[in-house]
């Protein structure tokens, strides 16, 4: 379908920003959704196509205000892409319940608002693309990033329902699932207590390319696929974790 009109959360940075650009480039109005008012005011310098409208994506009052000012200037969406996420890492027993709930609040709560506020208007339409960035750490638990794989499990089953309930629709709805990848949340990673195994691909360069998996995300939304992994490293991990679940645990410790 034709792209006129588009929404992209977490735009201010990472694969949210790199989705932006190539829209807005391919002569796609875009919003650009952020908590992150100053990268987003950069962001807007680089093209006309681009408007900026900061939210935070847990506020769901917020989120329909937001929304509600988007179609008003923009019309009919034909794209929604939800990037926008917080990756903050750290043990169980060193994690309170406020900074527990409050990611899960913005990764999981932000994927439902938005929807949320989206879908009527595309069922009305009977025509739409949702594309929701969930994760490979949805289905690969790791070492302190209990929250974090939590709410992208959330994010992965919610998405992928929603794929199934209209598929006897025009709605194209799509779980994006990379493995990592070389983005500003990786800054979690110095700031947190984060994985053995994440700081390892960190150090050794071994992160997946953020514009090597827009590139497929483009390819895949195309296709029927549900579930998207960009990487062959995203592929190889889910298949290791569901056939070989005990086995994953030593591969982590392999690796770290």
């Amino acid at each position: 379908m034709e792209i006129k009109n588009a929404i992209v959360t977490g735009a201010a940075s990472g694969m949210g920003r790199i989705s932006a650009k190539r829209l807005a480039a391919n002569g796609v109005r875009v919003a650009a959704v952020d908590i992150n008012e100053e990268n987003l005011n950069q962001l807007r310098q680089e093209s006309n196509n681009i408007s900026i409208f900061p939210c935070d994506l847990s506020d769901s009052s917020a989120v329909k205000s937001m929304m509600d000012e988007v179609k008003s200037q923009m019309g009919p969406i034909d794209r929604v892409t939800h990037a926008g996420a917080v990756m903050p890492m750290g043990k169980v027993k060193d994690l309170d319940a406020t900074s527990i709930n409050n990611l899960m609040r913005i990764n999981y709560e932000g994927t439902v608002n938005m929807v949320s506020n989206i879908l009527p208007s595309m069922l009305e339409n009977n025509k739409g693309q949702i594309i929701l960035f969930g994760s490979i750490a949805g289905t690969c638990p790791l070492e302190n990033m209990s929250a974090y794989c939590a709410s992208k499990a959330a994010v992965n089953i919610f998405g992928e329902i929603l794929a199934k309930e209209v598929k006897d629709t025009n709605i194209r709805v799509m779980v994006v699932c990379p493995a990592q990848t070389d983005t500003p949340l990786m800054r979690f990673v110095d700031e947190t207590d984060s994985a053995d195994v994440i700081k390892s691909a960190v150090e050794k360069g071994m992160l997946c390319d953020p514009e090597e998996v827009v590139d497929q995300i483009e390819k895949d939304i195309l296709t029927d696929k549900i579930i998207c992994y960009p990487t062959k490293e995203a592929v190889y991990a889910t298949r290791i974790r569901r056939f070989f679940p005990n086995y994953w645990w030593k591969l982590v410790a392999k690796n770290s």
